[in-house]
C-alpha cells in the first residue's frame, strides 16, 4: 500500500542571541536553511553543532529530530524529540509528540506510535494539527491491517480540516486496495486533486490511478448496459406493486415487484418496495436480500444500506452488516446512522475498541438534542477504550 506520508509541521525556529553563543545561533540558522532546501545531512550537522552552544531550545531539538526522520535515522530522531520534550516546551508539544509517534511508526513500533499520537492529539492546538495527527494514526492502523479504524481516522482528519490533502489520498488508496470499492476510490482521488496543489508528489500518482480506474469502470458500465431491459413493462408492474402494497395485499405486491425486476433488473423502486413489503411481513432474510439489491442498483441511496445492515444485525450476520456499511460510509462519510450501525456491528464481532471509536464518531456527528443520543452515549461510554 502506498500512502501519502505526513509531514510533521515545522515550527518556528526563533533563537534569540541571548539563548547561546553567536556561533550557535549562526549554526541553527544555517541548519534551518539546509532543512528547508531538503539538505538534511547538512541540516543535521548544523543543528547538532548548535545544540552544543544552545541548550534550552526545544525547537532546535525538534528540527534536529525531523532531519533525522528524513534521513531514516529513527533512533536518533527519537532521542532528539525526547530531548525537546524534556525541555518542557510551552508550545509545539503536539508537533514534538507527533514526531515521536512518526519515528515509532517508521520503526514498526505501532503500539508505542499510537500511544504517543494519542497524546499528541490531546495536545493539538488547532484543527490542522489534529488532521495531521489523525492521519498519522490512520497510517499506523493501516500498517496494523486495522483498515476500518484506519479509514475512521482519515475521516476524522477530514472532519477536522476539510482541506487536508493526505487524508483524501490515503482513504482513496485504502478503498482501492483493501475495500475493493473502485467507484468510491475514484471519487476520493478526484477530491484529493481538488484540495492539493500541483507540487504535491502524489498528484501524478493520483492522476494515474484515476486513468486506470476509469478504464475498469467504463468496462463495467458497458457490461451493465448490455443487459436486456424493458423499462416500460417494468413501470407497469411497479405501479401494480405500489397499489397492492398500499392495500396491504402483500403477496400480490411481492409478485408485482419481482415481475418489475425481471422486466428491468435496474428498477430501484421495485427492489426498495420489495424490501419494505418483506420487512412488514417479518421476512427478514428476504428483506435483507431486497435492500441489498436496491443498494446495488442505486449506490448513493443511504437508507438501503441502513435497512439492510440493520436486518443483517438482527439475523446475527455482523460481517454482512460491516460489508454494507463500508459501502455506505464510502458514499457518505459523515452520515451518523452509518457510524451508529458500524459501532453495533463491531461490537457484535467483539471488536470493542472499534465499536467505541465508531460510537464516538457517531456522537460527533449527531445533533445534541437528538432523542436517541443520550441512551447511545451511555452505551458508548460504558465500552473500554482499548
Amino acid at each position: 500500500m502506498t500512502r501519502q506520508a505526513v509531514v510533521v509541521s515545522a515550527c518556528a525556529l526563533a533563537l534569540a542571541c541571548g539563548c547561546g553563543s553567536r556561533s550557535g545561533v549562526s549554526a541553527a540558522k544555517k541548519g534551518m536553511e539546509a532543512f528547508k532546501e531538503g539538505r538534511y545531512e547538512k541540516a543535521i550537522a548544523q543543528f547538532t553543532a548548535a545544540t552544543e552552544r544552545i541548550t534550552h531550545s526545544p525547537e532546535l531539538y525538534y528540527h534536529l529530530g525531523l532531519a533525522h526522520v528524513e534521513q531514516g535515522n529513527m533512533n536518533l530522531a527519537q532521542d532528539a524529540f525526547q530531548a525537546a520534550l524534556e525541555l518542557k516546551p510551552e508550545k509545539d508539544e503536539a508537533n514534538i509528540l507527533g514526531g515521536l509517534g512518526l519515528a515509532a511508526y517508521h520503526k514498526g513500533d505501532y503500539t508505542n506510535a499510537l500511544v504517543t499520537l494519542t497524546r499528541a492529539l490531546a495536545a493539538a492546538p488547532d484543527n490542522n494539527t489534529r488532521a495531521r495527527v489523525l492521519t498519522m494514526m490512520g497510517m499506523v492502523e493501516a500498517s496494523r491491517q486495522n483498515y476500518s479504524l484506519a479509514r475512521l481516522n482519515y475521516l476524522r482528519a477530514r472532519k477536522a480540516d476539510r482541506s487536508y490533502a493526505p487524508a483524501y489520498y490515503n482513504v482513496a488508496v485504502l478503498y482501492q486496495e483493501q475495500f475493493s470499492l473502485l467507484e468510491e476510490a475514484l471519487d476520493e482521488f478526484k477530491l484529493f486533486l481538488g484540495v492539493t496543489d500541483k507540487k504535491n508528489k502524489n498528484r501524478e500518482k493520483a492522476e494515474n490511478h484515476i486513468k486506470r480506474l476509469n478504464i475498469i469502470l467504463e468496462r463495467r458500465k458497458a457490461e451493465r448496459e448490455s443487459i436486456r431491459r424493458r423499462p416500460a413493462q417494468a413501470a407497469g408492474f411497479l405501479q401494480e406493486g405500489v397499489n397492492a402494497a398500499a392495500a396491504k395485499q402483500y403477496p400480490k405486491a411481492v409478485k408485482a415487484y419481482k415481475d418489475a425486476l425481471t422486466a428491468d433488473p435496474f428498477t430501484f423502486n421495485a427492489a426498495l418496495g420489495l424490501g419494505t413489503v418483506y420487512r412488514q411481513q417479518g421476512l427478514r432474510a428476504e428483506a435483507l436480500d431486497a435492500f441489498k439489491k436496491a443498494s446495488d442498483i442505486k449506490p448513493e441511496h443511504q437508507d438501503s444500506y441502513h435497512q439492510a445492515a440493520d436486518l443483517a444485525l438482527q439475523l446475527r450476520q455482523p460481517a454482512e452488516a460491516v460489508k454494507l456499511l463500508n459501502r455506505a460510509i464510502a458514499r457518505s462519510p459523515f452520515n451518523p446512522e452509518s457510524a451508529r450501525l458500524m459501532a453495533q456491528a463491531a461490537y457484535a464481532e467483539v471488536r470493542i475498541s472499534e465499536a467505541r471509536a465508531y460510537g464516538e464518531f457517531y456522537l460527533s456527528l449527531v445533533a445534541a438534542d437528538d432523542p436517541n443520543r443520550a441512551a447511545f452515549e451511555r452505551w458508548v461510554m460504558s465500552l473500554p477504550k482499548n
